[in-house]
């Protein structure tokens, strides 16, 4: 045998005895995986070690100011002595690393603030803020924070425009449970969905227990590097609190504006009711953990109105935590709804945005309907972003107080999408995996005037959605017609025909061909208000409907009858 050929033979069989080694470790490890590796699993790695701090700086979060486009806080969480807690931040250059910032761009701001918080892992967290002011509006800066020696990476944000400029924001209802497992998908297809989202708008239940480092941890591992670069709004939900005590990690996580009821004289509602303008939007947070304290409500609803009273912005956003209307089971919040209510109402707000109930639920006031798919007052929303459900009670706490349900959804885990234009809102649902769950889009003039309109389906654009001022008429007879749901502008043909000309057409049945009355266009709320005549050669007897029909929607009023 030649030695090339020994060699073959000797190599063939060392690979056939590895591959059978192989072969028996993956059957014994997959069969006998405990007996193979140890008889025990492995011991869960403990909380305490996890979520300990370090002198890395860890849990980096922006916080909003009251003046957006000139300064920013930024909180995080280290061992460091108050002394050396301390910040750099810089115009965001082209390049850092080998590409050293030029001589004086760099400045140096040391902490404001420095607070220890006693923790249920058995050690201190201390967490520090950071103020920088004198910023330029509408700037990418870059920043670090630190101790001197031990800092965090360098992080982008971009301040806010002095005045309106479009911008989006994300929305999320209660995270609260399976933070470590089910709620970082939502909050990282969010982020991918909305990448330059300049606000995230917590509606409460951010944990829930309020005082567990283990559960802070987890929600702050959750949104990761997306906090460091977008800004926080919260309010707290009852799971913020102990008993009547809040958290003690709330003041120290979120310094937000101290603008609340009596400007801080009321201790309870400090930092958790507050209000802050962002590029023409005025965001304002209530604590409705005291609707059961009178003077806390009273206090807050009086500070309410002047705010709301006082708002020069285009839009308005209000957020907190007990719905207004209740998703689920026999939940009622009659002083959040009779207090805050009216004035939410009275003063047009444009979304109010909620959590607590775990499932989904959108809906408005029953009087301010205008058609099958369009109203015209506040939008109220109740979502939930974390794991933990609750079935829905049929929406009879929003039907029972005078409201109608528009879409609502149980079993899903959710994030919202906010698009904010000069003379539009875009609002988006969707759920964890990305799939489109509602929207709606809030128009509005400069009156002040505004509508609330579905997205369109195939469905809702089609029907008897057009309405007349009488259904009984004589010959020559002005009709007052109104629809609603189209695009600013858009062109509508308007006609008068017989009453179901489309299921005689279907059935070949004998019709006259209808009667165009005309070209309009909608105006700039996509409502469309105007006048047909009925014909002078119309019957005693005779049945008519209006037909609009445009590049989006096909839809008739309702059977008008000829009476002389």
């Amino acid at each position: 045998m030649s030695d090339a050929r020994r060699a073959w033979l000797l190599g063939s069989r060392n690979v056939k005895l590895a591959a059978a080694g192989v072969g028996a470790l993956l059957i014994g490890g997959f069969a006998f995986g405990p007996v193979a590796f140890g008889a025990a699993a492995p011991p869960k790695y403990p909380a305490a070690e996890i979520h300990k701090p370090s002198p890395m700086p860890d849990r980096i979060m922006l916080t909003p100011t009251t003046t957006p486009a000139t300064s920013q806080r930024v909180t995080w969480r280290a061992e460091a002595d108050a002394e050396a807690a301390q910040a750099e931040i810089l115009e965001a250059p082209r390049a850092l690393g080998e590409v050293a910032p030029a001589a004086g761009a760099v400045r140096n701001v040391q902490a404001v603030a420095n607070t220890a918080v006693n923790t249920s892992l058995g050690y201190a967290s201390t967490y520090h803020t950071v103020e920088f002011t004198d910023l330029k509006p509408g700037t990418r800066y870059t920043y670090r924070v630190g101790d001197g020696s031990n800092w965090s990476e360098w992080t982008d944000f971009t301040t806010a425009e002095a005045g309106f400029t479009p911008f989006s924001f994300i929305y999320y209802g209660d995270a609260q449970n399976y933070i470590d497992s089910a709620v970082p998908r939502v909050f990282r297809q969010a982020f991918a969905e909305r990448p330059q989202a300049k606000l995230i708008v917590n509606a409460g239940d951010l944990i829930d227990s309020s005082n567990s480092e283990e559960q802070w941890g987890q929600w702050y591992k959750a949104g990761g590097f997306i906090d460091s670069q977008i800004n926080n709004m919260a309010i707290p939900g009852n799971h913020e609190y102990s008993g009547v005590s809040l958290s003690s990690f709330w003041g120290p996580q979120f310094p937000f504006p101290d603008n609340g009821p009596a400007w801080g004289d009321v201790p309870a509602l400090d930092r958790t009711a507050y209000y802050f303008d962002y590029q023409g939007v005025r965001f304002i947070g209530l604590n409705s953990n005291v609707q059961d304290i009178p003077e806390y409500m009273t206090a807050q609803t009086k500070w309410l109105e002047e705010v709301l009273k006082s708002n020069k912005n285009k839009w308005t956003v209000v957020t907190f935590h007990h719905p207004v209307y209740s998703n689920t089971g026999t939940r009622n919040n009659p002083n959040v709804r009779n207090q805050w209510g009216p004035l939410l109402e009275k003063y047009g707000v444009d979304l109010v945005l909620q959590g607590h109930d775990h499932s989904y639920g959108r809906g408005n006031l029953a009087t301010a309907r205008k058609s099958a798919t369009v109203h015209n007052g506040v939008a109220y929303v109740v979502s939930v972003s974390g794991g933990k459900m609750y079935e829905l009670n049929g929406g009879v706490n929003w039907t029972g107080n005078g409201a109608e349900v528009s879409s609502s959804s149980e079993n899903t885990q959710l994030y919202q999408l906010i698009d904010v234009s000069e003379n539009q809102i875009r609002f988006e649902a969707r759920y964890a995996n990305g799939e489109h769950h509602d929207g709606f889009l809030i128009r509005k003039n400069g009156k002040g005037e505004k509508t609330v309109n579905e997205i369109r389906t195939p469905e809702n654009t089609v029907g008897q959605q057009v309405t007349v001022d009488k259904t009984s008429v004589r010959s020559r007879d002005h009709l007052k017609v109104s629809a609603y749901g189209y695009d600013p502008a858009e062109k509508v043909a308007v006609y008068l025909r017989e009453a179901d000309a489309d299921e005689k057409t279907k059935g070949h049945g004998h019709h006259k061909d209808p009667i165009l009355v005309g070209f309009r266009r909608a105006d700039e709320l996509g409502r469309l208000i105007t006048t047909v005549d009925v014909p002078s050669s119309a019957r005693r007897g005779e049945t008519y409907e209006v037909y609009l029909s445009s590049r989006h929607q096909k839809i008739t009023s309702p059977v008008i009858t000829v009476t002389k």
